[in-house]
């Protein structure tokens, strides 16, 4: 399955806030891209006692990427924005490199077009660029939470999981409500890791904070869980 995450040109006044597609069928062998999207959490408090003990308390909060004074954005930025939206969902990733090279060439300030540019350089095959845009999206705006999960992503893929903890750690010290990174560590955990507990409560905190953002559970999340409480229960009878 192929994922396309673009920043969406609505939101390039946002601050350039990422938007897009992420999809995760069954658990896979390899986890599916991080840094997707993350959907905007509404502001609401749920009972204690179904809050997952991993979340900070209090209410959900909104990613603070999204609150980020907007930088100034001019026609010509919005306009190549939308052409390399357009052909990153086409998958045409050798003319969203163009596209969005002149863009950040012209407005290095952005994060968004930083961001996209490295997805594309991935779909590229070419993870020191794309490190290297991920990075420059960081630089332009310490809160884009994706950057840190894509940058968490190459780390992973490279056997640095002690680096890729890290960032996915600092990822939620700017957001701890951030569904997506919880979702991502417990993958890290899991599948890399062999730190089941660890592992379950990020799961936990992942299905927990997409239910309360769509109002309805996350199956896929949820089977998870469910084979993770197996596996776990299974080592711990076979000890």
């Amino acid at each position: 399955m192929t994922f396309v995450k673009v920043v969406s040109a609505q939101r390039l006044l946002w601050a350039i806030t990422l938007a897009g597609l992420i999809g995760c069928a069954n658990q896979p062998d390899e986890p599916p891209p991080e840094a997707a999207t993350e959907a905007v959490v509404a502001e609401k408090v749920a009972e204690p006692s179904q809050v997952p003990a991993i979340l900070p308390p209090g209410p959900i909060t909104q990613n603070p990427y999204l609150t980020t004074p907007a930088p100034a954005v001019t026609a010509q930025a919005r306009t190549g924005f939308a052409r390399a939206e357009q052909q990153m969902r086409q998958q045409r990733w050798g003319d969203a490199r163009h596209t969005l090279q002149a863009l950040v060439a012209e407005s290095p300030n952005l994060s968004g077009p930083w961001l996209n540019l490295g997805i594309v350089w991935l779909h590229l095959d070419k993870p020191g660029q794309a490190r290297a845009a991920f990075e420059r999206a960081l630089a332009a705006n310490s809160l884009n939470v994706d950057a840190y999960n894509q940058l968490a992503a190459l780390e992973r893929r490279a056997g640095n999981f002690a680096q890729a903890d890290s960032l996915y750690n600092q990822a939620l010290m700017v957001w701890p409500h951030s569904a997506d990174t919880y979702c991502n560590l417990g993958m890290l955990y899991d599948l890399y890791l062999g730190r089941w507990p660890d592992a379950l409560a990020h799961y936990e905190a992942c299905g927990y904070l997409r239910e309360q953002s769509t109002g309805a559970p996350d199956n896929t999340v949820k089977g998870w869980i469910i084979d993770l409480q197996r596996r776990i229960a299974a080592r711990e009878a076979n000890g």
